[in-house]
């Protein structure tokens, strides 16, 4: 196997891959594998035996992996004893930190609901990374993915094996005392204090950026920085990666043999001093994978030269090493881009090289190849790409590396020795505010190619066709002609997404889990109209200012686009807003500012609320129309008729009773939306139409006792009802009294708090329910009518 490392990668991946997934698709691949070796001629009979061997190890690896990834906790434990590892997040009124149970040695996340200011600021003073409490709480199993799209809570912490949040009922403040302090709680601690210590070294906006590229931790950039750094494509920017430990690798190389040290000496401290830098940098994916690569690297400069190793060997032995000691970090997106963006670009390394134009041809072929690499792994995990991506690239990849690192690496350092002038802060400062400035209008354009969620066979096709397209892109003439090589996949991607769009498809309405909120999200059958009726909305103008969340949960960003993405939406024809409650219309304004909209619709009603003409005035700056509509409005598209039935005109009472109602038929089945609308306006609505068909009734206020009334269900007798009600929520919803109205009549209640997302998928005249949780009740799909 000498000079052949980086054919070994294949073999552990795939070993791995099997381990967690049904084998014989992958077994298949593998075989397939096996024959490009053997048709190659290049390798051995032995060769073959040492690859299988590596399957067969890592498919092991992997399944004991999972055999051993369980809890050793009951759930029913109260007491406990925990050795904090990690510095703690504090966010408003929320305390977390990871931490050690004592009893088991079975990680958890210790969480914490901060009760005053005072006990906020004595936590932020406190230092965590090594300290061991004894503490009182209850367990809770961490929540788990309600909608599609949405993030899996349980499963991201499943595979750092955590199982459990241990809610603890007081501030671990008391019973506590240190532990003896090895080398990796006394790195951590010197992390910790020094994220904690920049804000009074470095100016503020200077701080998340200098965080980032020093000590791997992004968790300090504002939501809307994040996002637009995520939309743009540039996140990896932000990460430790090969770049930095190279510069701090050459600079230790180079100042070691200024003082007479020879190369082998050097090396071998770094080998010893590497691993430390990787605790001190997070220990991120793309900081163990390039740490680990400059360790092989430097263990071959001691090693005999006849055991020589190249930069992909390096990738190959690493890769290996990493999935031995941990098979779940396989599955980790951050591991995933590292590794499939370096092993892109050392394939790609001599047309890089031989590239006509200097310098800048080599910079966005270079950049082409990182985005490319990346198609894959983002369709899968965020269902699109960022088309401005490698423009951003562009302009961002110069800036952080020839001034961001530089100015970060230098300012900081110096901050301690009482040279940091005012003027260089000044300047880098100014930098930091135009790039995020920048970042954030460009993310405001809609340049994200989203075909929505992919099943693992096209993911595994478009993994392929960058693989080809690389390959034909490094053996062709070099030239612009043969970068044209690399845009194969996108425009692979570009025609399946025009196919896909212009292809029949059935028609959909979901019932999304907002928490305590609304949501309903209508797709007409082939594409032909996509309207939201609310977003949903998170109620905190109860809480005090230190209580506020720098990235609070907002339904229609972490879960109405995510949704939106999954299903691969990316223009809404019409947003129905039905009231200007928080929880219902909170979303409103991530939605506007994220996805393309047609037409906004509200009620007509004199009194808007605060929300509403905040969100009036951000859909004029963008240009999108606002219509109020009220009684014997209505809209056609297609066969599909859709009808206002209250506001009436001229309304002037409370916001509940003027909601919004829509209803239409859709799937054979008469639907009834009312937002929140009360009794009286249920009343109202029976008084004039009462003979109309609701087969199915979205129940108002989240099944309240004030909507639902006995005369409005004993005049239209619907069969099914949905109710959006969040978990344990603090209003006491849905109605036990209001839940025993549906009973009498014999309707089938489906609810977000039980269910997750309801969805009903329609052709023609009938159509099928499910949820996405399991469902409780006697089957899981209501028989088609």
């Amino acid at each position: 196997m000498k000079r052949k490392f980086v054919l070994l990668a294949p073999a552990a991946l795939f070993g791995t891959i099997a381990a967690f997934t049904p084998p014989t698709p992958i077994l298949l691949t593998f075989l397939l594998y096996l024959f490009f070796l053997i048709k190659t001629k290049q390798f051995g009979f032995l060769d073959i035996i040492i690859v299988i061997g590596i399957f067969i190890v890592f498919f092991e690896s992997g399944s004991n992996a999972i055999h051993e990834n369980r809890t050793l906790l009951s759930g029913n434990e109260s007491e406990f004893f925990l050795s904090f590892n990690a510095g703690a997040k504090i966010d408003g009124d929320s305390f977390m930190a990871e931490a050690v149970e004592n009893k088991t040695g079975e990680h958890v996340i210790a969480s914490y609901k901060i009760k005053t200011e005072l006990e906020k600021e004595a936590l932020e003073r406190a230092s965590f990374v090594g300290r061991n409490c004894r503490l009182r709480g209850q367990l809770e199993l961490p929540s788990m993915r309600r909608n599609p799209g949405a993030f899996d809570y349980g499963e991201y912490l499943n595979k750092r094996h955590i199982h459990w949040i241990v809610k603890l009922d007081y501030a671990p403040l008391g019973n506590c005392g240190k532990a003896a302090a090895g080398i990796i709680e006394v790195l951590g601690k010197i992390r910790e204090s020094g994220i904690k210590g920049m804000s009074g070294q470095l100016p503020k906006e200077t701080v998340p950026v200098a965080a980032a590229l020093l000590y791997g931790d992004q968790s300090l950039f504002t939501t809307e920085v994040s996002a637009a750094y995520r939309n743009l494509g540039i996140t990896h920017l932000l990460a430790i990666s090969g770049m930095q430990v190279t510069i701090l690798a050459g600079l230790a190389l180079y100042a070691g043999l200024r003082m007479g040290a020879t190369r082998e000496r050097i090396s071998g401290l770094l080998i010893l001093i590497l691993p430390l830098y990787a605790i001190l940098a997070g220990a991120s994916p793309s900081v163990i994978r390039s740490v680990l690569m400059a360790e092989i690297l430097l263990l071959a400069n001691i090693l005999p030269k006849s055991f020589p190793v190249s930069a992909a060997d390096a990738l190959s032995l690493s890769f290996a090493v990493y999935l031995i000691a941990d098979s779940f970090v396989l599955f980790d997106p951050g591991f995933q881009l590292s590794y499939a963006v370096t092993f892109a670009l050392l394939l790609s390394g001599r047309a890089l090289k031989s590239m006509q134009g200097g310098g800048s041809a080599m910079l966005l072929s270079g950049t082409m190849v990182s985005q490319i690499a990346a198609l894959p792994i983002l369709l899968f995990h965020f269902y699109g790409i960022p088309l401005i991506g490698t423009a951003a690239n562009l302009v961002y990849i110069p800036l952080y590396s020839f001034f961001m690192v530089p100015a970060v690496y230098s300012l900081y350092p110096l901050s301690f020795l009482g040279r940091l002038s005012e003027s260089a802060a000044f300047f880098v400062n100014e930098g930091v505010i135009l790039s995020e400035r920048l970042a954030i209008f460009l993310a405001k354009t809609p340049i994200l190619l989203n075909p929505g969620r992919m099943g693992l066979p096209l993911i595994w096709f478009y993994g392929a066709a960058v693989v080809f397209s690389l390959v034909v892109w490094e053996k062709a003439q070099p030239g612009k002609k043969a970068a044209a090589f690399l845009c194969i996949p996108v425009i692979i991607l570009l025609l399946h997404v025009t196919i896909m769009r212009e292809s029949p498809s059935a028609g959909e309405i979901t019932m999304i889990d907002v928490g305590q909120g609304d949501s309903i999200l209508i797709e007409l059958p082939s594409h032909k109209g996509v309207y939201l009726i609310d977003t949903g909305g998170a109620v905190d103008f109860w809480k005090k200012e230190w209580q506020r969340r720098k990235n609070a949960f907002d339904p229609g960003k972490d879960t109405v686009i995510p949704l939106l993405k999954a299903k691969g939406i990316t223009k809404i024809d019409k947003l129905i807003l039905t009231h200007g409650d928080m929880d219902h219309i909170g979303g409103a304004l991530a939605v506007v500012a994220e996805i393309d909209i047609e037409e906004i619709i509200i009620p007509s009603i004199q009194e808007k609320s605060e929300l509403e003409r905040t969100i009036i005035r951000l859909a004029a700056e963008k240009g999108i129309h606002i219509r109020e509509a009220e009684r014997g409005d209505y809209w056609q598209e297609g066969p599909y008729s859709f009808h206002v039935l209250s506001p009436r005109e001229g309304y002037e009472g409370e916001r509940n009773g003027g909601s919004l109602s829509i209803y239409t038929i859709l799937g054979g089945k008469g639907w009834f939306f009312g937002g929140d609308l009360d009794e009286k306006g249920e009343n109202e609505i029976t008084g004039m139409a009462p003979s109309l068909r609701v087969d199915v009734l979205k129940a108002g206020h989240h099944g309240s006792k004030t909507s639902s009334s006995e005369q409005f269900l004993e005049t239209y007798r619907p069969k099914i009802v949905l109710i959006s009600a969040g978990v344990k929520n603090r209003f006491g919803h849905p109605n036990a009294e209001t839940l025993g109205r549906f009973e009498e009549i014999g309707a089938r209640v489906f609810r977000t708090d039980l269910h997750g997302a309801v969805t009903y998928t329609f052709n023609g005249n009938s159509g099928t329910f499910s949820t996405y949780l399991p469902y409780t009740g006697p089957s899981k799909e209501i028989n088609k009518d």
